[in-house]
């Protein structure tokens, strides 16, 4: 089997504004991938660019350009099988393109699990559980705001939720502290700066928020900072979980080897596909770090990757994270509902969910 075509759809389409530390996000943002071979199999990825320019420096623009010039041309020719393989020639030909890269790698592995006929969690070491366990996000609003979005969340189904922090830590606090009062004991609570925060700032307000049993603090400080956040952690006793510090498997050797965090929140487009994402997860067990797979406002079937690379890690204390959810219409056919603050893992061969082209079709923009 070899590969003839990689093509790649740059979609925009409506969502409910999200804002974090970094930006504010006003459309859902998605390359769609579309990888073809002499044999009729068929894959389809997505490079989530929701979350671009802050976070990653790329955009819908440069992902599109980067999967069309460069990667998809690379791969022809080679057999969409040899994963490993194709990662070492997009990573010859461009040194960054995270976001480009998460595309093809999500559909070689939808491409292999139906050349195959298995799930994609069979190809990243077999499915351990049924179901993940889903949390959501709140962006930044006022702490009024905060309480409304609590509920609206957990009307949809969801009992964990993180909120979004990193631009006011003494409005956030208060917000955080209504939360807890109108949602009470039942709904897990964690908190998320974003790396905006700075080291007095996060103690301050870990002295509020420790006692309104908020399950852990993500990425207080800037990524490069894990004497702070190591420091943090002694003094606070409050287990933090990092993000922005982790992007591939060596960086899980500094957090280990600085102490610097109890969790790690994997993002599958930060890692560059799933291939990476599950080496972030093998050295992380290695070291004694437990893991979520985090979000990246995903669109389309990103969203049935997560679930499948949640679904193959052994070790999950944790609910990953599906807030895209929440805040758009998933270009995707299939139904994604919550059971129980739960989402089923597909069970069809590939990712097990397909794009929904008239969706996509109807929101595919001219680049």
């Amino acid at each position: 089997m070899q590969i003839t075509k990689v093509q790649a759809y740059p979609v925009r389409v409506p969502m409910r504004q999200f804002s974090d530390a970094y930006s504010d996000y006003p459309m859902g943002q998605f390359v769609l991938v579309e990888i073809d071979t002499d044999q009729g199999t068929v894959g389809f990825g997505e490079a989530p660019c929701t979350v671009t320019v802050g976070f990653y420096g790329e955009t819908l623009e440069t992902v599109t350009a980067a999967i069309r010039n460069y990667l998809g041309p690379k791969l022809l020719g080679e057999d969409p099988l040899n994963i490993r393989k194709a990662t070492s020639l997009m990573n010859s030909i461009h040194g960054a393109a995270f976001i480009a890269k998460t595309g093809i790698d999500t559909a070689l592995y939808d491409l292999a699990g139906k050349a195959l006929e298995v799930p994609a969690s069979t190809l990243l070491g077999g499915s351990q559980r049924n179901s993940i366990e889903a949390a959501s996000e709140i962006a930044i609003v006022n702490p009024e705001e905060m309480v409304r979005e609590a509920r609206r969340l957990i009307e949809l189904g969801f009992k964990v939720i993180k909120v979004k922090a990193g631009r006011n830590a003494d409005d956030e606090v208060k917000g955080i502290k209504a939360i807890r009062d109108a949602a009470g004991s039942d709904i897990e609570l964690r908190v998320d700066p974003n790396g905006g925060w700075s080291r007095l700032d996060t103690l301050r307000a870990l002295k509020v928020l420790s006692r309104e049993e908020i399950s852990y603090i993500e990425q207080p400080l800037p990524g490069w900072d894990l004497e702070g956040l190591a420091w943090l952690r002694k003094a606070t006793g409050v287990p933090v979980m990092v993000d922005e510090s982790v992007w591939n498997p060596k960086d899980v050797i500094k957090i280990a080897r600085a102490e610097a965090a109890d969790i790690i929140n994997i993002k599958i487009t930060k890692a560059g596909g799933l291939k990476n994402s599950l080496a972030i997860y093998t050295t992380a067990e290695a070291v004694g770090i437990p893991c979520i797979v985090g979000t990246e406002l995903e669109s389309c079937v990103a969203v049935a990757a997560k679930l499948q690379l949640a679904a193959s890690l052994e070790n999950l204390p944790y609910a990953c994270e599906f807030t895209e959810l929440a805040f758009q219409r998933m270009a995707v056919k299939e139904s994604l509902q919550l059971e129980n603050g739960a989402l089923k893992v597909p069970t069809s061969p590939g990712l097990g969910m397909a794009p929904d082209r008239q969706l996509i079709d109807q929101n595919t923009v001219s680049l």
